[in-house]
């Protein structure tokens, strides 16, 4: 896809995230000139899903202010809007997409951000009414419904969406279990004292966390209440129960049109597809890292934000490569944690400052070579160290153990590194709700 765009061209953008708005954005400030269709499954505007877990679900901010971008943006981008719509096919030798309710949309080029769906726990009793997860608006208004009735939830996943929703929920007065498969919380992100220190942080608060459980089903009690037992015959017992245990790539359409999947859509530094006029981005993707040295499916917003910028550009006849050092963040009480790098495959960690004093950071290395960092209210440190993975400049472990040793005269001038708020920018109307956010 590197020939320029067409005023007759039309651009078709499948997904309601972050990445497709992205990628309309970008496509447009490079010189797409055609029409641009986006449809999406949900009945709303793009939105925001990182606040779903937090201020939507306490019930302090609307709908309105998690959209990515105002109906405004829309008009301006000329964008047609498809909304509470279902793509059922992509029909590649005739340009066109099916949609279920007989629509037909041809299309020059087409643009895949269908997201992922969550994962969904397999045992008897999973099915039931009070069982939950969080992907949708749907999902959470209906979870907001039960919260008004609840005294006591049982939150099956150690990772982000499970400790987020307990933070919430301890702070809303309601007792939380919750129960993490591992040997710690958030396996696939912390280790060593990060690791320690959530779960010390999250039992302080109150919430009950139980290692090592696995659910074998959830039992039915009187009144709506749930029973969740363990293959190990223990149960907890709550008035609801919440399942993170990760998300499902939403690739069911690329795979069935014939397009490269595996773990993902298949994509190059571009978000070009095996399709020379499909691109994809965001979540659903599986992409190259040069800085990592191999393929990779991302499930955050930095990845939805920049892969969807490159799709735009690619879907306008430009090329932008996506190269950036994958990082996370989440906000948990008054605790702020983010994680740049992947460490998979370290052989040593080096601690930055003190766990007690509550900001530190845990450096991951092989060899001596910096893999990733994990920082534990330490802005600066994760903005400089970001910058350091990305431009591949090397940190001495014992550089990064000495506190008074500056990380930020490693990278390059004039960068700017002021990373200490959330993604996207929060606005002056949107101030924070219970404890959340860095201080």
């Amino acid at each position: 896809m590197t020939q320029h765009s067409k005023a007759s061209d039309r651009l078709v953008v499948i997904g309601g995230g972050q990445a497709s708005v992205q990628l309309i954005e970008a496509a447009r400030q490079h010189g797409f000139a055609g029409r641009i269709q986006l449809i999406a499954e949900e009945p709303v505007l793009p939105y925001q899903r990182p606040p779903l877990s937090k201020q939507y679900l306490t019930g302090a901010f609307g709908q309105d202010w998690l959209h990515y971008r105002p109906s405004s943006f829309y008009e301006k981008y000329a964008v047609d809007l498809s909304l509470g719509t279902r793509v059922a096919s992509i029909d590649r030798s005739a340009g066109r997409v099916v949609c279920e309710d007989g629509t037909n949309l041809g299309y020059d080029r087409l643009a895949i951000a269908t997201g992922t769906r969550a994962r969904r726990l397999d045992v008897p009793g999973a099915d039931h009414a009070h069982v939950f997860s969080i992907r949708t608006l749907a999902d959470v208004d209906s979870l907001r419904a039960r919260m008004g009735q609840a005294r006591h939830a049982v939150i099956v996943g150690a990772g982000f969406i499970g400790l987020e929703t307990a933070a919430v929920l301890v702070q809303c007065g309601i007792a939380v279990t919750l129960l993490a498969a591992g040997d710690r919380l958030l396996p696939r992100v912390v280790a060593g004292s990060v690791a320690e220190f959530l779960l010390d942080h999250h039992r302080m608060h109150g919430v009950d966390v139980v290692l090592e459980a696995n659910v074998a089903r959830i039992e039915p009690r009187a009144f709506g209440g749930l029973g969740v037992r363990l293959t190990d015959d223990r149960c907890f017992e709550g008035d609801m129960v919440l399942v993170g245990i990760g998300a499902i790539p939403n690739v069911e359409l690329a795979d069935e049109a014939g397009l490269a999947c595996n773990n993902g859509i298949v994509v190059d530094e571009f978000a070009r597809t095996s399709d020379p006029a499909i691109v994809a981005a965001g979540d659903c993707t599986n992409h190259p890292n040069p800085l990592i040295g191999r393929r990779i499916r991302l499930e955050t917003v930095h990845n939805a934000v920049e892969q969807g910028r490159t799709a735009g550009v690619s879907a306008a006849g430009g090329e932008l490569p996506y190269v950036q050092t994958p990082w996370v963040w989440s906000d948990q009480y008054k605790l702020r944690l983010q994680s740049v790098g992947i460490a998979e495959g370290h052989d040593r960690t080096v601690l930055r400052g003190e766990r007690s004093a509550g900001r530190f950071s845990l450096f991951y290395y092989r060899d001596d070579t910096l893999l990733a960092v994990n920082c534990i209210n330490q802005p600066q440190v994760f903005a400089a160290t970001r910058k350091l993975l990305n431009q591949r400049t090397a940190l001495h472990p014992d550089q990064a153990a000495d506190t008074a040793f500056d990380l930020a005269s490693l990278t390059a001038s004039g960068v700017n590194l002021n990373f200490d708020v959330p993604w996207p920018p929060v606005s002056k109307r949107r101030q924070a709700v219970l404890e959340w956010g860095f201080e």
